[in-house]
């Protein structure tokens, strides 16, 4: 069976089903992430959550942040 059928013939289940195998997929041919390294990244989501929540830090909205950043863009001419 070649590649292409294959892919055909997954592209035709519904999206959990195609998560589930490309999760699968990926773990059998990526080293997986050392644990420490998913601790870490929990720990720091956490500390954002917590200045966030004490008011250290301010959401800004997406549509004030790609304006800024477009402007950004524009001035450099890139």
């Amino acid at each position: 069976m070649s590649a292409a059928r294959i892919l055909n013939d997954l592209m035709a289940l519904p999206p959990d089903e195609r998560r589930a195998i490309a999760r699968r997929v990926l773990d059998s041919v990526e080293d997986p992430i050392p644990l420490e390294v998913e601790e870490a990244q929990y720990q720091e989501v956490l500390r954002r959550l917590r200045d966030i929540e004490e008011g250290k830090e301010e959401l800004v909205d997406w549509e004030i942040v790609q304006a800024e950043l477009n402007a950004k863009i524009a001035r450099h001419g890139t």
